[in-house]
């Protein structure tokens, strides 16, 4: 691919990667923790009762996060297919297996709205929402070890850019895991979760300074 197109794909990439970073955290952290109360589906429903329009925008977030979790990887694809095309395919694929996932958990989510009356209901969808979301943290691990492999041996980043992405998929693997095999562990599943801080690394190097070819 020519060098042009190599630097029209990373900067569209420098413009997508922050929207993909605010919209996931908005839809995935801060909206939910307006609105779900652990072990009180009562309170919970009366809470998305009085918002019930942040709660389905929160939805929309979602979608669009995972939409851009499709566009995003392909276009990582592309600038590291030159480097080793096997491992830019796994990247993708590990990626991709996540999204069905993820984007499966927004029906039970709009089947609880549609049993704000029966909270003990609503809160079995909104849970079940929730361990799809458990589930894919595995993939959104996974992917994260080719990408960082990627990132080191290409040359187009410092290679603690690779290592942090490491770091940030030992996170989001354990965090997983601990959440389904000791759910009470929560000081562990904190500690996972500060972990998956080398992926926004990656990101903000991507978006201020970027791929060395790309320049």
């Amino acid at each position: 691919m020519k060098t042009l197109s190599l630097r029209k794909i990373s900067l569209t990439i420098k413009i997508l990667y922050p929207l993909w970073m605010v919209i996931g955290m908005l839809a995935l952290m801060y909206i939910p923790s307006l609105f779900y109360v652990k072990d009180n589906p009562i309170e919970t429903s009366a809470n998305i009762k009085s918002n019930e329009i942040i709660f389905r925008l929160g939805i929309v977030a979602n979608i669009i996060t995972q939409l851009l979790a499709i566009l995003i990887p392909i276009l990582l694809y592309w600038v590291f297919k030159s480097v080793s095309s096997t491992k830019a395919q796994l990247m993708l694929i590990l990626n991709l297996v996540a999204i069905p996932i993820a984007m499966y958990g927004n029906v039970h989510l709009l089947e609880a709205i549609e049993l704000l009356d029966r909270p003990e209901e609503m809160m079995r969808h909104i849970k079940m929402s929730h361990y799809g979301i458990t589930i894919a943290y595995i993939f959104w691990g996974l992917w994260l070890f080719p990408l960082g492999s990627l990132a080191i041996t290409s040359g187009y980043f410092p290679k603690v850019m690779g290592y942090a992405l490491y770091v940030a998929g030992i996170g989001y693997l354990f965090g997983a895991f601990t959440a389904i095999v000791f759910p009470e562990m929560l000081l562990i599943s904190e500690v996972m979760e500060a972990l998956t801080i080398g992926e926004v690394i990656f990101i903000l190097w991507f978006v201020i300074k970027g791929p060395k070819m790309a320049k």
